[in-house]
C-alpha cells in the first residue's frame, strides 16, 4: 500500500483553501506550512498568465529525511505515509535539508520538526485528507497508487502525470497533471520584484535569487511563495572550522612532540588536550544548534545507523575517549615511538573518520545540491591536515611547513575544480548553486579571501627563499590559511542553503 496525492492542476483555482483546512485541522503555527499553493506568472503585458502549483511532503518510496534523521524519528508506516514522533525528534533540522522538496518546518513552540502525514488520524477512520475535503473543485485527489482499481492508479494510467525532482531519486508519491513547468521546478522561474500578500526572501537569499535572475532567462516570475530562511548557521561553521583543529592537530602534533627531545610530562600533554579541547567546542556547538538539546542523549541511546549523523556522534565519542586515554599516557611519562604503535595509527583513522563524515552526512542532504559535492569527504580530509599543520606550523619543523605547502596545493585544486564536482544526475541544480560560489554574492568571499588570503599568499610566504625570515613568514602563512580555511567552510554552508528548492 502507498498512499499518495494526484494534484489536477486544471481544476485548481488557487484558493488555498487546502492551506487553511491543512493549518487548522493539524494546527500548523502562524508562518509554517504542510501545504502551500506557489503563484508563478509567465509572459509580458497584456499577454500574463498566472499558473498555481500545490506543494506538500510527497510520501517518498525512499525518503532521505528518514535516512539522514539520527533518531529514526520518521518512519514509513505501513500505508506509505512518512510520519514523524515528535517525542523523538532532537531539532537538529537534517530531515528539512534531507528533503528536496521543502516539506518540513521547525515548529519553534516545540523544538520540533513537523510535516505533512496525510491526515493520519483521519485516514485510519477511513476519512480523506482535510485538504481534499475542502478542495471545491476536487483537484486534490488522495488515494493508494498500489491499487490499480483506485482513482490515482487510474489517473496515472490515463494522463501523463509530473512529479517533483525525479532526478533525485526519492521516488515521489505526489503527482501532478497539467501543472507549468515552473510550478514544480524552482529552476524554471526567477524571484518577481514584488510579492503578493507575503514577504519576498531578505539578504543572503535575496542576493542569490537577484544574482540569478540577471543570469538566467527564466520561463516565469515567482509572485508568491511561503518564507524560507536558511536553517543551519554560524554554529555548523563552527563545528566545521573546530573539528577539522581537531582532528588534524593530534597526527601531525604527536609525530612532531616524538621527535623533541626534553619534554616534560605536561608538555607532552598539550597536543592531546588541544585537540580535546577543540572536539569539546565542536560538540558544544552540535548541541547548541539543536532545538531541543535536552535530548541530545537519544542520538547514543536510539541511534538510526543509516544515518551519518548518527555514525558520526559515535566517531566523535570514540576520538574523544582515546584522545583522554592519550591525555593520560601523556602525563604519566609515556614518550615511545608513537610511529610504531598501533594504537595511534588507530587514533589516527578515527581522526580521519571524524573529520571525514560530514561530508558523507552533507551527501545526504538531497536538498542542499551544493553540499552533495563529490568528493567533499576528501576535502574536508585536507581541511583536516591543512589546520592541524597550520596551528604547528610555530614549532618550526620542516616537514610540518612542508605538509601545510602541500595541503594548501590540493586545497587550492579542490576549489578550481569544484564546478566538476556535481552529483549524478543532479548536475544542472549543482550548476546553478555553484554559479552563487564562482560568479555570485558569495564569489567575493571566495575568491579574495578563500583563495587569495587562505591559499596564493600562505603559498607564497612558505616557498619565500629568506632563511633569517622563515619562521615568521611561516606563521603568516599560517594564520592565513586558517582564516581562509573559516572563510571557505562558512561560503559552503550559507552558498548551500540560498537558492529555492521548492
Amino acid at each position: 500500500m502507498q498512499l499518495g496525492f494526484v494534484i489536477d492542476h486544471s481544476r485548481c483555482i488557487g484558493c488555498h483553501a487546502c492551506t487553511v483546512a491543512c493549518k487548522s485541522e493539524n494546527e500548523v503555527p502562524v508562518g509554517n506550512f504542510r501545504t502551500w499553493v506557489k503563484y508563478t506568472e509567465s509572459g509580458t503585458f497584456p499577454d500574463v498568465r498566472r499558473n498555481f502549483a500545490v506543494l506538500r511532503c510527497n510520501q517518498c518510496t525512499d525518503a532521505p529525511c528518514m535516512t539522514i534523521c539520527p533518531t529514526s524519528a520518521l518512519t514509513k508506516r505501513s500505508d506509505g505515509i512518512v510520519d514523524l514522533n515528535q517525542d523523538h525528534c532532537i531539532g537538529c533540522k537534517s530531515c528539512m535539508h534531507g528533503c528536496p522538496y521543502d516539506a518540513l518546518y521547525l515548529n519553534e513552540d516545540t523544538g520540533t520538526a513537523e510535516k505533512c502525514h496525510f491526515c493520519a488520524h483521519r485516514t485510519e477512520r477511513g476519512l480523506a485528507p482535510a485538504c481534499a475535503v475542502v478542495c471545491p473543485t476536487e483537484a486534490i485527489i488522495p488515494g493508494d497508487f498500489h491499487d490499480p482499481d483506485s482513482r490515482v492508479s487510474q489517473m496515472r494510467k490515463q494522463y501523463d502525470l509530473s512529479a517533483r525532482k525525479t532526478e533525485a531519486g526519492t521516488g515521489p508519491n505526489v503527482m501532478y497533471r497539467e501543472v507549468t513547468e515552473a510550478g514544480i521546478d524552482p529552476a524554471q522561474t526567477n524571484l518577481s520584484q514584488g510579492f503578493i500578500w507575503s514577504q519576498p526572501p531578505t539578504g543572503a537569499l535575496a542576493d542569490a535569487q537577484a544574482f540569478e535572475a540577471m543570469e538566467t532567462q527564466a520561463k516565469a516570475r515567482t509572485v508568491y511563495d511561503v518564507p524560507r530562511q536558511p536553517l543551519w548557521g554560524n554554529k555548523i561553521v563552527g563545528y566545521l572550522y573546530f573539528k577539522s583543529l581537531a582532528t588534524g592537530l593530534f597526527p601531525i602534533g604527536l609525530l612532531a612532540i616524538a621527535q623533541s627531545e626534553g619534554l616534560t610530562p605536561f608538555q607532552r600533554a598539550l597536543v592531546p588536550l588541544a585537540a580535546l579541547a577543540f572536539l569539546g567546542l565542536t560538540c558544544l556547538l552540535l548541541v547548541a544548534d539543536l532545538k531541543r538539546p535536552d535530548r541530545f542523549l537519544m542520538i547514543l541511546l536510539r541511534p538510526n545507523w543509516n544515518s551519518w549523523l548518527a555514525r558520526g556522534t559515535y566517531a566523535i565519542t570514540l576520538y574523544a575517549l582515546m584522545l583522554t586515554s592519550w591525555l593520560f599516557l601523556a602525563l604519566s611519562g609515556h614518550d615511545g615511538d608513537v610511529s610504531a604503535d598501533p594504537y595511534f595509527w588507530l587514533t589516527c583513522a578515527t581522526a580521519a573518520l571524524t573529520a571525514c563524515y560530514t561530508g558523507w552526512l552533507f551527501g545526504q542532504a538531497k536538498g542542499r545540491v551544493l553540499w552533495m559535492r563529490s568528493g567533499s569527504w576528501a576535502h574536508l580530509l585536507v581541511h583536516a591536515v591543512l589546520a592541524g599543520a597550520a596551528a604547528l606550523v610555530f614549532l618550526d619543523i620542516e616537514w610540518v611547513r612542508d605538509l601545510l605547502l602541500g595541503s594548501l596545493v590540493v586545497q587550492a585544486g579542490f576549489m578550481l575544480t569544484e564546478h566538476r564536482q556535481a552529483p549524478s544526475k543532479r548536475e544542472d541544480e549543482y550548476r546553478r548553486a555553484h554559479e552563487l560560489v564562482a560568479r555570485g554574492p558569495f564569489a567575493g568571499v571566495h575568491w579574495r579571501v578563500g583563495m587569495l588570503v587562505g591559499v596564493i599568499i600562505p603559498i607564497v610566504c612558505l616557498v619565500i627563499p629568506v632563511d633569517s625570515m622563515r619562521l615568521t613568514l611561516s606563521i603568516v602563512a599560517a594564520v592565513c590559511a586558517l582564516v581562509g580555511l573559516y572563510s571557505e567552510e562558512r561560503t559552503w554552508v550559507l552558498a548551500g542553503q540560498s537558492l529555492p528548492i521548492s
